[in-house]
């Protein structure tokens, strides 16, 4: 028995050998008798039969969602395609887009038919005649693509195909990923036509299909390389965009226009050959030149780019609160919504063109004003810059210590900065050190439109370049220097000074406050101003004097009402603008003015948003309330004097520079060591404010010359305004006047603005003389400025006293208090007598 088993293998062995054999040459002799073309025939049949039950397979397995999802009939039904969000101004142009996927979709009736015809000419001819599968291409795609593996063939894939592809992307899946992602979209393809109709697939496909630089649709692509809508294509247009379906980027017709015109012509010929044009008709279209008008808008650069991103939040804040598709919120990068703002595109491209145009020549300006200078005064704030930025605390994390971190911030390396001298970006070899010094010495500039009576923003310009700083200059809180000065005018104005009470420029000392001296720029300390005179010429001593007689308490409380948010401290040197605001502030406490007091809550710029085809989701009715600040006389007479800014004043370069006509007003402001420059001015329509600087006060300009305001802010509100009056449209912002002053109030402002001593005249009813008059001066003049000064800081004036009956009381006081002194004297000796006996 164990004999046996051992034998057994050996047995089993030797009979598969005998039947392998047996099988061989019974297989060579069929060989033999059998005929060539029957061998053949049976062999195709084999092949033919294993590629079927391959094809089946692939085909069970793609059903299954093996190679990609498989959608139904529901889930196509549901196909939504991710759509850009517009940004409408109210002129209705769209200035700007959201989107993850830039996409605008229109229905097929918003199409130019030839776009439709070329489109059919050149990637599906026989469109309308299948059902989501030609089987000439698929053919081809065996014959050629499977069989040959001739690639550059193409895969002869159907419209409906194509879209397939599109909707639902392809992914690799392994061996034959080719003929299985086939297999799938054929699948995908053949649902989609039973689920919608041609005409339907066609408006879905363009709406699809991307041409290139992130333009997803035809309405997209019309309006990027063409400035036109979709409906509004020509022929040979619509043959560009057709053309560039095959390779988006080979044939740009931006960047390669002599390869785009050959593809063009040869979409004209396959529509000639579809009999979609004649011969003829498509000969005289291939001679035209290619002719394209490009646009293009992105998150960086493009419209209003600053003002983008403040609506964005906005945008984003109302929308989490509403349900959209589905039930899920709206999405602002997908859901094709229409912001409407109250933007108006040529004010905005206006005041963008000003800033450009304006602020290479200050930083230009500001860059000779510190040449030669040694030792600069920022070098300790860049330092700590530095330390601060992203930079450095990342070599610090991966523990190199200063003297390594500063080795690497100071190695050369390429890269792209901003040149503020072009307004352009440029490719440059520079350290990171040197980098961080150039952006920290970078001027910025903040431009803010608004409508006068109700804070409805019409432009709004955060920086000169988006995609290199980010940070909104418009928002930015800054000191506001001298533009704060009409407001202290005005509460004097309300407090019940007179616009002829003339105020002595001399230098004084208000001791009650760790003795305060205000000093004047320019060194000038004689003579005395009228109200407009001081305001006029921004007389830094006739300022704070007027906001000291007229009540610190009264000027801080009077700023807050006007719309300034921030800390405003009861202080003189509130009167010279230490306290900080934004252009919004700004732009609200300006309206008052031109308003008659009255000025609007906030700003507004948001109108409304709504779906692709037009459905509010959310409307903002145009604010109407106003809150009363100053009264119509006060706010009447301020806006005289900010005229005399203008016309007279540290403005004056407004009406001889810039040739600016019609009612003007505003203010310059310039805060210390010259870090800002503002101009904040308003026109019957408008209030436009304006402010150039870096973003670090340390960074300033070196003298008054090169940096004041009317140097740096004021250029560039002349700039834009001088567009906006030589613009041929636009009338509903120009034109207008101020409220005119009435007799009482026009009598009372004919004064000059400058004397050189004060002129306060005593009639005789006042001194009870017979026709004679006083200079009350010389009531006065046995007193210091100091005197004077110090006890109208403690005697303000009343509201129903006139400038005559307060110097009189003032001169009382003083004489008074004068004396006094003696009585004083008289009893302290009678005292001293008294205790330490008559030797004293």
């Amino acid at each position: 028995m164990p004999q046996n088993k051992r034998s057994t293998p050996a047995g089993g062995i030797g009979a598969l050998k005998s039947f392998t054999a047996a099988g061989l040459r019974a297989g060579y002799r069929f060989v033999r008798r059998t005929s060539g073309w029957k061998l053949a025939s049976m062999a195709l049949g084999g092949a033919l039969l294993l590629g079927l039950l391959t094809l089946g397979f692939i085909y069970l397995r793609a059903i299954g969602g093996a190679y990609g999802p498989m959608p139904d009939h529901a889930a196509l039904l549901a196909v939504e395609n991710s759509e850009a969000s517009s940004v409408i101004s109210e002129d209705d142009k769209v200035i700007a887009k959201y989107y993850s996927v830039n996409r605008l979709s229109v229905p097929l009736s918003a199409i130019a038919s030839c776009v439709k015809d070329a489109l059919i000419a050149t990637e599906d001819a026989r469109f309308f005649e299948h059902q989501g599968i030609d089987a000439r291409a698929l053919g081809r795609v065996i014959v050629k693509t499977l069989m040959m593996q001739h690639r550059s063939s193409g895969g002869g894939s159907t419209i409906s195909q194509q879209l397939a592809k599109q909707l639902f992307p392809r992914r690799d899946n392994g061996m034959g990923s080719i003929l299985k992602t086939k297999i799938r979209e054929m699948i995908i393809a053949s649902r989609l036509e039973k689920a919608y109709g041609k005409d339907e697939l066609l408006a879905l496909y363009l709406n699809t299909v991307p041409f290139g630089e992130n333009a997803y649709g035809i309405e997209v692509a019309a309006n990027r390389f063409f400035s036109k809508r979709a409906a509004e294509l020509k022929t040979e247009e619509a043959a560009v965009l057709v053309g560039l379906l095959k390779a988006n980027t080979t044939y740009n017709p931006r960047a390669h226009p002599e390869r785009s015109r050959e593809r063009r012509d040869v979409v004209l010929a396959l529509m000639a050959r579809n009999g979609k044009l004649t011969p003829a008709q498509s000969d005289s279209l291939q001679a035209l030149e290619l002719k394209t008008t490009y646009r293009r808008y992105n998150e960086a650069v493009g419209s209003a780019p600053h003002f983008r991103a403040v609506l964005r939040r906005e945008v984003e804040k109302v929308l989490a609160e509403t349900e959209g598709p589905g039930g899920r919120p709206y999405d602002i990068d997908r859901d094709g919504l229409k912001i409407h703002t109250s933007i108006n595109s040529h004010l905005q491209r206006y005041a963008e063109q000003s800033v450009r145009e304006q602020l290479p020549l200050i930083q230009a300006s500001f860059t000779r004003d510190w040449r030669g200078v040694g030792q600069l005064p920022w070098e300790a704030a860049l330092r700590s810059a530095v330390k601060r930025s992203e930079r450095y605390r990342a070599l610090a994390d991966a523990g190199l210590d200063s003297r390594a971190i500063d080795a690497e911030l100071a190695r050369p390396r390429r890269m792209t900065v901003y040149d503020p001298t072009t307004v352009s970006s440029i490719d440059t070899t520079m350290s990171s050190l040197d980098s961080l010094r150039h952006y920290f010495t970078l001027l910025n500039a903040g431009l803010l439109v608004t409508q006068g009576r109700d804070g409805v923003v019409r432009a709004w310009v955060g920086g000169v370049d988006y995609r290199f700083v980010q940070y909104d200059h418009v928002r930015a809180r800054r000191q506001v220097g001298s533009t704060i000065k009409p407001i202290v005018y005005a509460t004097a104005l309300r407090e019940g000074m007179q616009p002829c009470e003339y105020t002595p420029a001399a230098q004084f000392t208000v001791e009650n406050f760790q003795d305060y001296t205000p000093r004047n720029p320019g060194g000038k300390y004689e003579g005395a101003y009228s109200m407009r005179g001081g305001l006029a010429k921004s007389v830094n001593t006739v300022a704070v004097n007027v906001a000291v007689r007229s009540g610190l308490d009264r000027v801080a409380e009077q700023v807050r009402m006007m719309g300034i948010e921030g800390e405003v401290e009861a202080i003189p040197s509130l009167a010279l603008g230490t306290v900080e605001a934004s252009l919004p502030e700004m732009n609200t406490a300006y309206s008052a003015f031109p308003s008659g007091g009255l000025r609007p809550e906030g700003i507004h710029f948001l109108d409304k948003i709504t779906t692709a085809d037009g459905r509010v989701i959310v409307e903002f009715e145009r604010p109407t309330k106003t809150r009363r600040v100053l009264d119509e006389r006060s706010a009447g007479l301020a806006t005289y004097m900010m005229e005399g800014v203008v016309n007279t004043g540290t403005g004056a370069k407004l009406r001889g520079t810039y040739g600016l006509s019609g009612p003007l007003a505003g203010k310059t402001g310039t805060t210390q060591n010259q870090s800002d420059g503002w101009f904040v001015g308003f026109t019957p329509k408008l209030v436009v404010s304006s402010w150039v600087g870096a973003e670090f006060p340390a960074v300033h300009f070196r003298t008054l010359a090169r940096g004041s305001a009317t140097k740096t802010a004021l250029p560039i509100w002349g700039t834009f305004m001088r567009k906006v009056q030589q613009s041929r449209g636009l009338k509903f912002y120009k034109g207008g006047s101020f409220s005119q002053l009435d007799k009482m109030a026009s009598a009372q402002v004919q004064c000059p603005d400058y004397l050189e001593e004060i002129p306060i005249l005593l009639a005789s009813n006042e001194t009870g003389g017979a026709g004679e008059q006083v200079d009350v001066r010389t009531l006065l003049r046995r007193f210091t400025n100091e005197e004077i000064e110090r006890m109208m800081a403690r005697k303000r004036r009343r509201g129903s006293e006139s400038a005559t009956e307060y110097a009189i009381r003032i001169a009382r006081y003083l004489e008074r208090e004068r004396q006094q002194d003696p009585r004083r004297k008289r009893k302290k000796d009678h005292w001293v007598k008294r205790l330490f006996g008559g030797g004293r």
